[in-house]
């Protein structure tokens, strides 16, 4: 029998081959054989892909994980898996050479290797200068000599000690627009942050260090990936508004019902099919967005939330909505089109203070002669009904009546 040793590394086992192609994978390897195209193309690119999807989503199967993964890198989702994981570091690696270009200046694209630490390293670093550059005084750090001829990973591992001496009085940061697709920990060490607007950037999910930032009073998420929120959302005691429009979330953390002091809640444009039945303990909210989700029904605790005066509920999936008596007490307007309504009924025997009522494009054909509960109302929605049987006072009160 032939020696081990001997044996060309082409004609290795499959069990023996695959680890070192993983650890050494570039660009060229995919050319030393057919044999080894094959491995990289059906084992190696494939594994590495899911490998990295995972890394963005938490909380999903294999098929949201990559389909989230093709969004955050603009990919068409018909490209093969291997020239999928070929663009996604080409843009890691021209993102990675515009930071720290001195270090790159002489590396080929080519000769880098696709595997699933550097591309930790690569994430991981990048967005801790991009964030970096963005705080009062830090792109003047980074402008200096002595820290450009640093290499990535060095900058990056500076970066917490930098925050330690320069960064723990900023109040206030906008972080919005600049392509981040991981938030670092360190961000946990800007405590005295009271705003924070990371909107419009690729995150899919936060880490829980963003749970030490107890002082902020308004966050802003929206226009991201997050497809969910950790528990420690629940430390912001001062929060006051929180914008999470246009994300994918499917659900919210019980832990959403310490936020006593928030007023403003948007979630609208998500995949919310449920509510937690702590959002009844926001005490001072009082206006909460939940517009284009896939909401079928709602908490009975939605209405006791002492100050509403504000819901959004256009576009989901409700069959019926009822104001009954002890609820909404303080709703102010509601809107409630292009939902399945076949049933909205007012409770008799309660004044309700509500002023403006959007019902349009629903599925009513009668109004509730308990409308007369509403003595404010000055606005009221019906269009895109098959409205039948509607009470000449009614007709009279809000004229024309479609």
């Amino acid at each position: 029998m032939q020696p081990f040793s001997s044996t060309p590394i082409d004609h290795l086992p499959n069990e023996l081959l695959i680890p070192i192609l993983e650890e050494c994978v570039t660009p060229p390897l995919f050319s030393i054989c057919k044999r080894w195209q094959e491995l990289v193309a059906i084992e190696i690119l494939p594994s590495l892909y899911k490998k990295i999807a995972a890394m963005h989503v938490i909380n999903r199967n294999e098929k949201q994980q990559t389909h989230h993964l093709d969004k955050i890198y603009q990919l068409d989702s018909k490209l093969a898996t291997a020239e999928k994981v070929d663009r996604i570091f080409k843009q890691v690696f021209t993102l990675a050479k515009s930071l720290s270009p001195l270090e790159f200046k002489n590396k080929m694209e080519e000769k880098r290797y696709l595997t699933l630490a550097n591309y930790s390293s690569y994430l991981l670093n990048i967005n801790r200068l991009l964030i970096w550059k963005k705080i009062p005084g830090g792109k003047e750090y980074l402008a200096q000599e002595e820290v450009k001829l640093l290499s990535l990973e060095e900058k990056g591992k500076l970066f917490s000690q930098w925050i330690e001496s320069y960064g723990k009085g900023i109040k206030g940061l906008d972080l919005s627009r600049l392509g981040l697709t991981y938030l670092p920990p360190e961000i946990g060490m800007l405590s005295a942050l009271a705003s924070l607007n990371l909107s419009q950037n690729q995150l899919t999910f936060l880490p829980k260090e963003i749970g030490q930032l107890t002082l902020l009073q308004n966050l802003n998420l929206s226009q991201n990936y997050l497809t969910c929120l950790p528990k420690e959302i629940g430390l912001f005691l001062q929060l006051l508004s929180l914008n999470l429009n246009e994300n994918q979330l499917t659900c919210l953390p019980k832990e959403i019902g310490d936020l006593h002091r928030l007023r403003h809640l948007n979630l609208s444009n998500n995949q919310l099919v449920s509510l937690p039945k702590e959002i009844q303990q926001l005490s001072r909210l009082y206006s909460l967005n939940l517009n284009q989700n896939r909401l079928s029904f709602l908490p009975r605790e939605i209405g006791l939330i002492p100050r509403l005066g504000w819901l959004y509920l256009n576009h989901n999936q409700l069959a019926s909505f009822a104001m009954e008596s002890s609820l909404f007490s303080q709703l102010y307007s509601l809107s409630l089109s292009h939902n399945q309504l076949s049933s909205f009924v007012i409770a008799m025997g309660q004044l309700f203070p509500m002023q403006n009522l959007d019902l349009s494009y629903n599925h009513l054909n009668t109004l509730p002669t308990s409308i007369d509960q509403l003595p404010q109302l000055v606005s009221l929605k019906t269009q895109g009904n098959p409205l039948e049987n509607i009470s000449e006072e009614i007709r009279q009160r809000f004229p024309p009546m479609e």
